[in-house]
């Protein structure tokens, strides 16, 4: 064999091999905003360790936008999908901008009612105080919302506080200001350690929650089709190994929420799983709540019609590819 024409047929196949490589740039830029670190979206490192948008021709680019600023950045083109509760995104909508829900991670809340020891029951709650973050706001809402289901008046047989944000809610139950608030995982887990009473968890209630809806622009339907479908799946798939693959999921939670404790850790998968959905439909129930929210103090909210807002033909045909 003549060892001289190696070399020489090497850099013949080069070229050949070359044309089998994916090229760099064949990744389309689908940049995607969230605007929480909470364990409910611990599916998000999930999709960037299995590289599951690169599977899709989607270059992977999560960006941490908080509050309704996500909504401005939507709207903007900085990103392309919005990980974000309802709020922001109707109130876009009441304005003009052509807002689309195409889907949703979950459609029930993640969080727990607690109350102090001797209170037992949803009942027992009545001629005490409940702490919410502030009057008028969307936890003030649900906390009368829940009340309601319990067969109780808010302001008449429970009193609610402005106390502040979930930190300070909780401080307050301790030294007894309130006697209940509404916290989320793992904080759960802390009072439930501290001796309160879990009056109930929300998401086996039943109480919708939008959180979590994935919203686009009728614009990016219409020129980034398979980009919103790809991104959907990936996400669909993330949150399949997030509920199958425990050990894979609290490693991801741990790195999303730079959380150590075995025990917190474990709290809050527990309580995201069960609220997980197999595929990320969008989240109809919790976008009604939200409007019906929205629409107490801002009028023009209530003429959106929410069947105009939602776009199902990326979720209906993950369902049956999925089936």
């Amino acid at each position: 064999m003549n060892f001289r024409l190696i070399p020489r047929l090497c850099l013949l196949f080069v070229p050949v091999v070359l044309l089998f490589l994916p090229p760099a740039d064949a990744q389309v830029d689908f940049p995607i905003g969230y605007v929480s670190r909470g364990g409910t979206y611990g599916f998000i490192p999930i999709i960037e360790q299995r590289g599951l948008l690169e599977q899709e021709g989607i270059r992977p680019t999560f960006v941490y936008i908080g509050g309704p600023q996500i909504s401005q950045a939507l709207i903007a083109g900085d990103i392309r999908m919005a990980i974000v509760g309802a709020a922001s995104p109707i109130r876009a909508a009441a304005q003009g901008v052509e807002i689309r829900f195409v889907g949703g991670i979950t459609d029930n809340e993640v969080a727990s009612l607690i109350a102090a020891p001797e209170i037992k029951t949803p009942a027992a709650l009545r001629g005490t105080r409940m702490a919410i973050d502030r009057l008028g706001d969307y936890s003030d809402f649900r906390a009368r919302k829940v009340l309601e289901i319990f067969g109780l008046q808010p302001q008449k047989d429970v009193t609610l506080l402005q106390i502040g944000a979930q930190t300070a809610r909780f401080a307050a139950l301790k030294t007894g200001q309130v006697q209940s608030t509404f916290v989320v995982p793992p904080l759960t887990l802390v009072a439930r350690k501290a001796g309160f009473q879990e009056l109930a968890d929300l998401g086996e209630l039943g109480f919708p929650s939008s959180s979590g809806s994935l919203v686009i622009l009728q614009s990016t339907a219409d020129r980034y089709p398979k980009e919103v479908y790809g991104a959907l799946r990936a996400i669909g798939k993330s949150i399949r190994l997030y509920k199958t693959d425990k050990d894979l999921a609290l490693a991801a939670v741990s790195r999303f929420m730079r959380l150590n404790d075995r025990d917190a850790l474990e709290e809050t998968w527990r309580m995201n799983v069960k609220a997980l959905k197999d595929v990320p439909t969008p989240p109809v129930a919790g976008i009604r709540l939200v409007k019906d929210f929205v629409s107490q103090t801002e009028p023009e909210v209530r003429k959106l019609n929410v069947e105009t807002l939602i776009l199902t033909q990326f979720s209906d045909r993950l369902q049956r590819e999925l089936k």
